[in-house]
């Protein structure tokens, strides 16, 4: 069910952010308690989170690379306009 609901929210993300890269979107349990160790999805909870901290870890050293990109996208987009 969790599987179908995260398709279903890709599929209606892809109609509204106009990217050709696909984006990223973490799963997680947002409770006060933890979540219990025994329950079906604690190892893809636990794996998402690691991702994500994981993820905001590598900004710093990626934001160079992400404003050449936007550069060369602007770049792009001027030249066909022109």
């Amino acid at each position: 069910q969790l599987m179908r609901v995260y398709g279903a929210l890709m599929w209606a993300l892809g109609k509204v952010v106009r990217t050709p890269e696909v984006l990223r979107v973490y799963i997680g349990s947002f409770w006060d308690k933890p979540l219990d160790e025994s329950h079906d999805c604690y190892n893809l909870f636990h794996n998402e989170a690691a991702d994500l901290i994981s993820d905001l870890n590598s900004l710093p050293r990626n934001s160079a690379l992400r404003k050449i990109n936007e550069l060369v996208k602007r770049a792009r987009l001027a030249r066909v306009h022109a």
